[in-house]
């Protein structure tokens, strides 16, 4: 049996009048007030009464006093906390980590979800601290919150659990154990072996209860030291959940007015799902499909969108198989999302060449000149302060440089023909006849080309900077990569469209120019290295991300709104930079200055990690692997069952004293 005190010392003393109080009540005697009669008829009575008439009585005998005192000892009982501690881990220091990620709203619990539910639970731990405890509270999602630092006072730790919400955010536990480590490891002055290496603190072992489902990466390098964790997963085991997991929409460069919006669908539950999913434009429904999802499989919509040439807001959303009402699953956050289409913009791209008549054609058609301005200027241009100042300022969205190689790299995107853009790349085989073999599909500018059937009469394999992506592979090595650079981009193309013959004659290299794929490669490279689709598709953040967008630099401030919302009003820093934090909800946003519509953005949640609710039964901290624990120890209260106690004898001292006046 242990006792924890609910009451302060001075508490105590005040309560232990409450019985001495009772007992004087009953030694008092009742005040009687003088009467006059007109006769002796009372005398007896009056006499009988005289007892009474001093200040102290003898006490005798009284169920009431038996009722009362007892109610009174019941009570002090019950604020002593009497009950059976199960086993202890034998430290009086205690971390609580609450996850606070979108997961956490799942509702696959009796309690409102599953932060509402370790809520409970870490409230029935802080209840159960005795007096030589502390205890801290850290939240956590993709950034950690110190609630609480180590303190005894329950009071404080109940009100910091209250302060807890649950968030829109993915999930990362570093931040949290770093917090928790800063606290119970010690740290030394310098490296361990140093004769001047000393202990600059004493260690403070404490268990960490990590109260999530684990929706987040292992953790790997990190060591607990004196910490010892304990995963307390918190969530069923069978959840139904079907979550967006992408969406995003795009202008059809060769139809004007005419967009498509994709969408992928995953069934993240254990059991298979009917849905419908539909388009809403500006808030107006567009278009519905009906997909069937079997478990863990995953389904991708495309939706056409006509006469859609100025802005538009779109959303996503995930409806029942009728179609009458939202979708039904453990977790709502996913089943919306959002996305947006900019009016579409020109940009500019300067081709360096001596002559490509298949590249001026590509760049000039009907599709590329609604969205391209292209100059064209023969490798001389390059020594004329024009082309340098262009260079030097990015006044161009792209350059081309079809075999030949600047001095120096222009600020903006490049795309290299049969050249090396800086003595950064390299080539790694000697010019000869090329054999395609590998296609990379997932990046945007290799979009719906077949090219297996290209012959390449003579061509090299090059290799780039750190960071380089192979976009077409050959028999020899990277026929085509694309490389970052300090913000921007160079693509480089390692055989010629055209050569010239020894009598200067131009002649072919390759057959792509004849192919369908020869145009609709440039109008991606002028949508997604030159940047025409980015003015299309509104950019797509995190919650809780900063959003850093780029408008005209004359314009001194800009309103964000979300949705019908009242807009804040954000100022422009230098060169036109707005930088926007308010934004945990997700939707679909808007920024406008003097009522023209400058931007959009959306934040959407789209995190596979997230949108799988089914709790891990265990993951890693540094070398140790954490298993869920199942249980917690509890304690065994009986201060309840007391106060039920003391709610009768209160019921029957009352039907007692009614009983008597009556």
């Amino acid at each position: 049996m242990t006792w924890i005190s609910t009451l302060l010392p001075w508490q105590w003393a005040v309560f232990a009048a409450v019985p001495i109080g009772i007992i004087l009540l009953y030694f008092l005697k009742l005040r009687r007030e003088p009467i006059e009669i007109p006769s002796t008829y009372l005398w007896s009575r009056t006499v009988e009464d005289l007892h009474v008439n001093s200040l102290f009585q003898r006490i005798r005998q009284n169920l009431l006093l038996f009722l009362q005192l007892l109610i009174v000892l019941l009570a002090a009982l019950a604020l002593l906390r009497p009950g059976q501690q199960g086993e202890r881990s034998g430290l009086t220091r205690k971390v609580f980590l609450l996850d606070s990620s979108a997961s956490m709203m799942a509702e696959d619990l009796e309690a409102e979800n599953r932060f509402e539910a370790a809520k409970t639970m870490i409230r029935e731990q802080i209840d159960q601290l005795e007096d030589e405890d502390t205890a801290m509270l850290i939240t956590f999602n993709d950034r950690a919150e110190v609630l609480q630092s180590f303190t005894s006072d329950r009071g404080r730790l109940r009100a910091a659990l209250d302060r807890a919400q649950v968030t829109n955010r993915p999930t990362d536990i570093i931040g949290a154990l770093e917090a928790a480590d800063g606290l119970a490891n010690p740290r030394r002055s310098s490296e361990a072996g140093d004769v001047n290496d000393i202990q600059v603190a004493d260690p403070m072992p404490a268990d960490l209860l990590i109260f999530s489902d684990g929706g987040f990466p292992d953790v790997a390098e990190f060591n607990v030291g004196y910490l010892t964790p304990t995963y307390v997963k918190i969530g069923s085991d069978q959840p139904r959940n079907v979550g967006i997991t992408a969406f995003s929409a795009d202008r059809n460069v060769e139809r004007q007015g005419d967009a498509q919006a994709f969408v992928s669908v995953v069934n993240f539950g254990k059991q298979a799902e009917s849905l419908n999913v539909s388009i809403y434009v500006d808030g107006q429904w567009r278009d519905s499909a009906s997909v069937d999802l079997e478990a863990d499989e995953e389904g991708s919509l495309t939706f056409a969108l006509t006469d859609q040439n100025e802005a538009a807001t779109l959303e996503a959303r995930l409806e029942s198989p009728d179609g009458e009402k939202a979708f039904e699953d453990d977790l709502s956050i996913d089943n919306f999302a959002y996305a947006g289409l900019r009016p579409m913009r020109t940009v500019s791209v300067l081709v360096i060449t001596d002559g490509n008549r298949p590249l001026e054609l590509g760049l000039t058609t009907d599709s590329a000149s609604k969205i391209c301005i292209a100059d064209f200027q023969p490798p001389s241009f390059m020594e004329t302060p024009e082309y340098t100042a262009r260079a030097t300022a990015g006044l161009d969205d792209l350059i081309i440089y079809d075999r030949c190689s600047p001095k120096t790299l222009p600020m903006t995107n490049t795309f290299s023909i049969a050249s090396l853009p800086s003595d950064q790349w390299e080539w790694t085989s000697e010019p000869g006849q090329t054999i395609l073999v590998d296609i990379d599909r997932t990046q945007p500018i290799m979009q719906y080309l077949e090219l297996f059937s290209l012959l390449i009469f003579e061509g090299r394999s090059v290799k780039g900077p750190t960071g380089t992506r192979e976009l077409l592979g050959g028999d020899d090595g990277s026929v085509m990569a694309l490389a970052p650079r300090d913000g921007y981009q160079d693509l480089v193309l390692g055989f010629a469209i055209v050569t010239r013959g020894d009598d200067g004659i131009p002649q072919t290299n390759t057959n792509w120019f004849a192919e369908r794929s020869w145009p609709v490669f440039l109008l991606n490279v002028l949508r997604h290295l030159a940047g025409a689709a980015d003015a299309t598709n509104a950019s797509s953040f995190l919650p809780g991300d900063t959003v850093r967008l780029r408008v005209e630099s004359q314009i001194g401030e800009v309103k964000i709104g979300r949705g019908s919302g009242t807009p804040e009003t954000v100022p422009t820093g230098q060169s036109g930079t707005v930088e926007f934090v308010d934004s945990e909800m997700p939707g679909n946003y808007r920024v406008t200055a003097d009522d023209k519509l400058v931007d959009l953005f959306a934040i959407n949640l789209f995190s596979r990690r997230e949108s799988q609710i089914t709790p891990r039964p265990e993951f890693e901290i540094g070398y140790d692997k954490i298993t869920t624990s199942g249980t917690i120890e509890t304690r065994q209260e009986y201060w309840r069952w007391i106060l039920l106690v003391v709610l009768v004898a209160l019921a029957a001292e009352w039907w007692l004293y009614n009983k008597r006046i009556a």
